[in-house]
């Protein structure tokens, strides 16, 4: 919350956001308010060749689910609870003492004051005695892998462990070999402050960090490369799968180990002070192609979806490249990629399923998804489930009439 506070979000120490995504700008949060996990506080909103930019205000006693979205402009008034994954629309203004839900939300029923607590509690704490599981079903039953379990222990071990050895030498090299000795073991006296050798050393040693970080996370990559390419030429080419539980399969292992492969790389890439180096690292392990000028916000990347050259994936955004089929034990596994065009625009919260095809010059609108297979022609706005071409009736509506396009 402190950190909210000095990126400017006016809030208070009262509030708990639970992993929510909040923007820093343009954002006021009053008292006891809760925001629920994944849920995704926006005051700006990209459409076309347009930033748009509204001020949120969220007032005392807001209870917001989780997974919901809230555009620009959205007027909270105080004591209303917005149900899970719920989307308001640009500057909407939401009563007080109501509950909304919906995409975009309306208003479900007023709230009054609960007087008799005790109900309450029964309600939702009380046993059914109804309700059993049988030993049977809480127990997990296991096949053995084509992917040795001590291969994962081993690539994980390379790909994190040796990526710190040489840049590890050689911060030691220059802290014991030179600062140390020069520096920090001499007494501090006048002539330490007037020898310029000095400074040349304080100001290299951030330098000489920064470098044994990148050098660090050139390694994750060079090592992640060398056996995503091994596991790439074993495991499987895009199609449907059997997945089959109760046997062993050596496609699908494959498949499996090339995504563990990739979980620490993207995690160290994107959570590093240089979060834009994560395309350079997808080109380069080969698991994805990444256009120039394309920003990926804090997401979902899976290996096969493919973006052209200045697009946008927003925060909280999915696109997978698989889907599980059928019943649990005897389903099927669709791993197919995914192409975005260039200059696509897909806003926070959207999503894109296995097959799908994205054309130039779209935008996804906060929680528009894809169907498996779809083929959008591109140069178009895009919303909902699946994803559906608006009409510029729609859009002038849902931008409160800010909109001159086709």
């Amino acid at each position: 919350m402190l950190a909210y506070k000095i990126f400017g979000v006016k809030t208070s120490f009262k509030n708990a956001l639970h992993d929510g995504w909040v923007d820093c700008e343009f954002v006021t949060l009053g008292r006891n308010v809760r925001i629920g996990q994944g849920t995704v506080i926006m005051s700006n909103l990209i459409v076309k060749d347009r930033l748009i930019f509204k001020r949120v205000v969220i007032k005392d006693n807001v209870i917001i689910g989780a997974h919901s979205l809230i555009l620009p402009g959205t007027i909270i008034e105080p004591n209303t609870i917005l149900d899970s994954n719920s989307i308001t629309k640009i500057n909407q203004h939401l009563d007080s003492n109501s509950i909304y839900r919906g995409r975009p939300v309306k208003k479900a029923l007023e709230t009054s004051v609960i007087t008799n607590k005790e109900v309450i509690e029964k309600r939702f704490f009380e046993k059914d005695p109804s309700i059993t599981q049988t030993e049977e079903f809480l127990t997990a039953q296991g096949t053995n892998l084509s992917v040795p379990f001590h291969f994962y222990i081993i690539s994980g071990t390379i790909i994190i462990g040796f990526s710190f050895l040489l840049p590890g030498f050689i911060f030691y090299l220059f802290l014991f070999g030179f600062l140390a000795p020069n520096l920090l073991s001499q007494p501090f006296t006048l002539e330490i402050l007037l020898n310029p050798y000095n400074y040349g050393l304080i100001l290299l040693t951030p330098l000489i960090f920064i470098f044994c970080y990148l050098l660090h996370l050139f390694f994750v990559a060079l090592f992640t490369r060398w056996f995503y390419k091994l596991a790439d030429k074993r495991g499987p080419s895009q199609g449907v799968f059997d997945r089959n539980l109760d046997t062993s399969s050596t496609t699908l292992d494959y498949y499996h180990f090339r995504s563990f492969l990739m979980k620490y790389p993207i995690f160290a890439f994107s959570r590093s002070p240089f979060p834009w180096l994560l395309n350079w690292e997808l080109n380069f392990i080969k698991s994805n192609k990444i256009g120039k000028g394309t920003v990926l916000e804090e997401t979902f990347i899976h290996s096969h979806i493919n973006f052209g050259d200045y697009c946008y994936l927003g925060t909280s955004s999915h696109i997978t490249n698989h889907l599980v089929n059928g019943v649990y034990g005897e389903e099927n596994l669709i791993f197919v990629g995914v192409e975005i065009g260039n200059r696509s625009i897909l806003n926070a919260t959207t999503g894109g399923l296995p097959g799908s095809e994205v054309g130039e010059d779209s935008t996804f609108l906060p929680g528009c998804t894809t169907l498996k297979y779809d083929k959008l022609d591109g140069n178009a706005i895009y919303t909902g489930f699946p994803a559906k071409r608006m009409k510029k009736e729609d859009i002038i509506d849902y931008l409160e009439g800010d909109y001159s396009g086709e």
